[in-house]
Formats: structure tokens, sequence, C-alpha cells
């Protein structure tokens, strides 16, 4: 039996034969035996490497170990089953392939007679929370796309499981895109398991994969807004101000210069927003809240028309305002959208916008537009075989592009949207009939797939020569997926459309500054391991690479049936951490630093150690004295956390005022309440807790 990659990949049976590039099997050889994230730009094999990998894994592995591989959509699982089933060394009858379409008994069945499984993350987490099977024979996952191991993905469900039930299984994680800043691939690899040293990767550049890619020049064409735009766009600006200068008033921005609209950004409401609907569901004053509320959700809708006329145009703007009049004639509609309909500026620009529609409909489309038709006709006069991928964010804006490129005829155009039906004009495709524009893209009956971000991973396009962004994204992850349609096998061109001036200006340039921060943190793992000893993560990363503690929480837990919990081993558990507890503080990770176990619960108590002590969390503003007359019946000692972290003066002294008033409180009501500046105090007060308690069996 042949005992290297190497060897392996060059004896694989006829009428497959792997020819492995040495690239992939050097970095597959450092992925044996250790979970490991691969980062590799589209088109350079990443496939193969989990080939080479699987294959090894098989030969030093238990017979009849188990290999799972993962995939986000079914296309792309369809697409492993056939690569793998070419190129692993194992009879086609122990493949096999399960979605959330197969019955869950057929399921079990399937999983228990096969050897190299292929699932979609959320039937196989699904089948894990109703313990339909175990993963204690399985040697290896594979997850493909790994950066969508985030939150409560899937995949990090399954990870937790995967060490909770086979520690000495492996995990290898694939992507072409983990994401910019340290934090992101700490985070994706913290979730998958993958120490910080184990992460292999290739950009467009290294001298062993430069040979295997085909140039890729990358453009960035920018417009300016038409007169009659930048009209519009001033219009909706001074009804934003106004909005926003209400919001400062009342003290719920702390921006005070003015315009405020280039100092607020559409993420700012979004957070007030939250803290809003908080107030609101509190006890304690509520003057003003709801008149904010009000006004923030205008300010959002306002932000969303300034956006259509910077990135779409005011065709599409059109279609907005006409949603939003037809919206506040309904009986449920908001009190925001009926007082923007009845606002006399937004109803003149309705009105002039109506008014060019019927006699000058040029004057509506994006400039964008304009650019984008005469870079199609010129890519498709000089190469009449061309394959182009149109990318826009909107899919009334892909509606209105797809509909103007039908009257050329050297343009073939398909539309390819989502599964998803938003009108009776605007059907979804269903995954069969996707399917068949896509073949029928590469056979040549189309030659410009106009799509939203659905073409973006994760299904089998042909090749394309050139690929357009009529939008952008600020996210490094989606510039990655959209430019790797391109450039794979013969030479491509990206080229980004953009509104000078304008936030589409301001994106482009945080995603490119994004993608070249990604692949130096990448190329740096001493960096990422020393940035995450910062953050109390692991206090001997010189000596032992990241590992997480085996004790780890499942994630699982929300999503565990009644007759599941049933099931579980009774056993004590002295610290119980809600779900509603904020990640900023780090408690779990320090928690698991410090090998202590503990349990997350769906409860609102905060924290409660031993069953006897309970923490419980509160900002400055919050009401919480009715509460603690509660918690004393819970345990025997309550202490209560004011958290000053992202604490706001609405005035000179408020902070410190605040805190007089919680100290009288605690005086008067004799309960301990401490004050809290930053997040590892927390913590501290927490290990402080458990110290005190004498230990098991003492």
């Amino acid at each position: 039996m042949s005992n290297t990659l190497e060897e392996q990949a060059k004896n694989i049976k006829k009428p497959y034969p792997l020819e492995a590039r040495e690239y992939q099997i050097n970095i597959a050889e450092k992925c044996l035996n250790k979970n490991s994230l691969v980062v590799l730009p589209t088109g350079l094999g990443k496939t193969i490497i989990a080939v080479l990998v699987a294959r090894k894994t098989i030969n030093i592995f238990p017979k009849n170990s188990k290999i799972i591989i993962l995939a986000p959509t079914r296309p792309l699982i369809n697409q492993h089953f056939d690569t793998f089933s070419k190129f692993l060394n194992v009879s086609v009858n122990k493949f096999t392939v399960l979605t959330g379409k197969i019955l869950p008994e057929k399921r079990i069945e399937l999983f228990t007679e096969n050897q190299i499984v292929f699932f979609t993350p959320q039937t196989l987490r699904n089948d894990l929370v109703n313990k339909r099977y175990s993963l204690e024979n399985t040697a290896l996952i594979i997850y493909d796309e790994a950066h969508h191991a985030t939150g409560d993905y899937a995949y990090t469900m399954i990870a937790d499981e995967y060490k909770e039930q086979n520690p000495d299984g492996v995990s290898l994680a694939l992507t072409a895109s983990p994401g910019a800043s340290k934090k992101k691939i700490q985070i994706l690899c913290e979730n998958l398991y993958i120490p910080l040293s184990n992460i292999h990767i290739r950009t467009r550049k290294d001298a062993d994969v430069k040979s295997y890619l085909q140039p890729m020049s990358i453009y960035k064409i920018g417009v300016n807004l038409t007169t009659l735009m930048a009209e519009v766009y001033t219009g909706i600006i001074t009804v934003l101000e106004e909005r926003l200068l209400y919001l400062t008033q009342l003290n719920f921005l702390s921006e005070k210069s003015r315009p405020l609209h280039n100092k607020i950004i559409r993420k700012d409401l979004l957070r007030l927003n939250k803290e809003l609907v908080s107030l609101i569901q509190q006890e304690g004053d509520k003057t003003g809240v709801y008149s904010a509320l009000s006004i923030n959700a205008q300010g959002l809708i306002l932000y969303h028309m300034i956006e259509l006329v910077e990135q779409q145009g005011l065709d599409v703007l059109l279609i907005y305002l006409e949603k939003v009049k037809n919206d506040a004639k309904k009986a449920k509609s908001s009190k925001a959208v009926r007082i923007l309909a009845s606002d006399t500026r937004l109803q003149r620009i309705y009105i002039e916008l109506k008014k060019n529609q019927e006699f000058t409909p040029e004057n509506l489309v994006h400039p964008k537009y304009h650019v984008l038709l005469k870079i199609l006709q010129d890519q498709l006069n000089q190469n009449p075989e061309s394959r182009i991928l149109v990318f826009v964010k909107l899919r009334d804006s892909l509606k209105n592009i797809v509909n103007h490129l039908k009257e050329y005829k050297l343009i073939k155009p398909a539309r390819f949207v989502g599964q998803a039906t938003k009108s009776p004009d605007d059907k979804g495709l269903s995954q069969k009939k996707q399917i068949e524009v896509l073949e029928q893209f590469k056979t040549g009956k189309f030659n410009v797939l106009v799509s939203t971000n659905v073409a973006e991973e994760g299904l089998d396009i042909a090749e394309c020569n050139l690929v357009v962004f009529y939008d952008v994204v600020a996210s490094e992850i989606r510039l990655i997926q959209r430019k790797g349609r391109t450039a794979r096998k013969k030479e491509g061109k990206v080229i980004i459309l953009y509104c000078k001036g304008t936030h589409d200006e301001v994106y482009l340039k945080i995603a490119m500054a994004k993608l070249r921060k990604m692949n130096v943190n990448l190329k740096n793992p001493q960096q990422l391991k020393e940035s995450y000893d910062e953050e109390g993560k692991n206090n001997n990363a010189e000596d032992n690479p990241p590992q997480i503690h085996r004790q780890r929480q499942s994630k699982l837990g929300p999503y565990l049936t009644p007759e599941v919990m049933k099931e579980e081993k009774q056993q004590l558990t002295l610290i119980k951490i809600s779900n509603r507890l904020p990640m900023k503080f780090g408690i779990r990770k320090r928690l698991q630093s410090d090998s202590y176990g503990y349990k997350i619960v769906d409860s609102d108590l905060h924290i409660i150690l031993h069953n006897r002590v309970l923490i419980q969390i509160y900002t400055p503003r919050q009401a919480f004295l009715s509460e603690v007359q509660e918690f004393s019946k819970i345990c025997e000692l309550c202490i209560i956390i004011i958290d000053f972290i992202e604490f706001n003066e609405e005035f000179p002294g408020e902070k410190r005022k605040v805190k007089q008033r919680i100290q009288k409180i605690a005086h008067e009501q004799k309960i301990q309440i401490i004050p809290l500046e930053n997040e590892e105090e927390l913590y501290f007060i927490i290990k402080s807790i458990l110290e005190s308690f004498p230990k098991e069996g003492s």
C-alpha cells in the first residue's frame, strides 16, 4: 500500500486518474490527523486537497470509519459527490447524500449503511439534536465554504458535538474567504476547533500556485450622479436631516455637529432601533421613546431611498416610492410609512419621477447602466463566445437591467435569482430551473447571466471571461466569492462599477482594504496567536497551540426537544450561564481556559454559581429594583452588575450622578451593586466567588 499522498495521488485507479498538484499534496500532508483550515482562491482545487486527506484518512483510521462532507447547498453537495466518487478508492455503493428531502427514518438507515456521507449542514444538525445517530465512528468531517461557521450556523453546532463525541476525529475546513479581521479568523478557527497554527493559505501571488491561475485584471469605473439624481438626492437628504436632528435633540443620538447625515450612518440607526425596543420592554420612564422609535424607522426608510438613488437608479427608487405609497393605505401600515407617504417633499419627488417615466424614461436609468451596456458590447464584439456574469444587489434593478439588455441582438441575457417569489411579476427560480438556466448559459443559449448574490457560491457556473459588479459590497468575503468566478482556466476580467462621491465609493475602498488585510493576517499566524493571547484565550500560545477545552458547551442545547432532554444524564452543574448573556464579556472563553465546566441555559437569569449565587447584569438606565426582590427568593445572594462599558453621557457628569444614585439604592435596599468599567472585571468577580466555595470532595 502506498504511504505518501504523492504516491497515492499517482496510483488512484483508472479511469479517473487524479493529477494532484504539488501544492495540493503539500497542503494535504500538513492536514493529516490535524484540524486544519485551508484557504485557497477559487479554482485552485480545494476539493482535491479534501479528497487526498480523505483517502489517507481511510487508510490510517479503523476500517469502516466514516467521512462526512458538508456544504451549504444541495447543488454543491451533488458536485462533491461526483468528485469524491470518482477519485476515492471506496465503492460507490458506500456513498450517500442525505438532505432534508429524505425522511428521518431513511436517513438513519442510509447513515448506518454507508461510509462516505454527504450532508447539508442543517440536516446533520437536526439529526444530531434528535440523537438519530452519533459521530463516534466518524474519522473526518470536511466543512466546505467554512466561512459560514459563525454564530448559530449549523457548522458550529456540529463541530461542538463532533468534539464531544469523538475527540480524536479530524476536521478539515475549506474556504476562499475566511474574513479580513483577526477576530473573524480567530472565531472561525475557534468554532471549528482549529489551532491558529494549522491555517494553510495560498494567494494568487504565491509561486507554487501562480502557474495554475490565469491572469485576472481588476478595473474600477466610477460614474457621477446625473442632475436629476442629484436633485432627488438633495431632497431626500433634507427630509432625513430633520429626522436625525430630532433624535439628537431627544439625546438618543450623541452626534451634534451638522450636517448630521455626514456623521451618522444607517448602521447607527439600526443600533439605535435595538436600544429603543429594549427601552420599551423595560420598566421606567418611556418619555419620547415611542416617538423616537417611529422617527428612527423613518430615518432607516430614508437611508434606503438614498442608497437606491446612489446605487440602483431613479427607476428603482420610483418602484420603492410606489410601494411606500400603497403600503400607507393599508390598515396595518406603520406610523413611519404613513408619515413619509404624506410628506409633501417626497410627494413632489414621486410626481417628478412619474412625469419622467412617462415622457423621458431614460432619465431614470442609472448612468452605471450605460457603462455596463458598453462593457458588454465591447466584450462580445471582441469575443462572441464570451460568458459574462453581472452581479446586481436588488431584484428590481436586475429585472430592469435584463429588460433593457434584451433590446440588443448581440446580448443574450438571463435572469438568475433565488427561489423566493417576491411578487407575481418577480417569481423565484426553483432549483431545477436554476440548473437549467446555468446549463443554457454554459451551452451559449445565454451569454450574459445577470444574478443576485445567489451566484456567489455553491453553484456550478461556467467559467466566465468577465465578471461585472453592478454595485459594490463592503464584505471582503462576498468580493472574493464574486471575483472567483473568473480567471480559472482562461484569462479573466473583473470590472467594478461605482458611483463617485457616494457610499458606493466608500464600500469599495472598505472591501479592497479588508481583502488586503485578510491576506496579511492569514500569512502571519504568529500574530493571530499573539492577538489571541491578549484576549485571554490562551495564556501559553508559544508552548501550546490554541486548543479549545473539551468541556466547551454544546450549542445544540436550544434545539433539543423535551424528549431528548429527558434522555440527558442528570448531573450537577455548578455554573449556569444564560444564552442571553452578551458575548462581549468573554465569560465562556475564560471559563474554558481555566477548565471550569458550565452549562448554557435558556433563562433570564444571567449567571448562577453553585445554585446559590445569582449575578445579574443591567445597563445604567435599566430599572432593576422590582426584579431584585424576586431574585432574593431564588438564590441566597444576588449581585447586581451595572455595565458602564459602553455608557455614553448625555450631559457632562451624568456618569458620576448615575453611580451616586446606584450607591444610594444599594445602601437603602441592602443589595450588592457593582459598577463595571471593563469586560475583565466580570470574570474576576465570578472567579473570586467560585474560589470561595469548598472544592468538591473536600
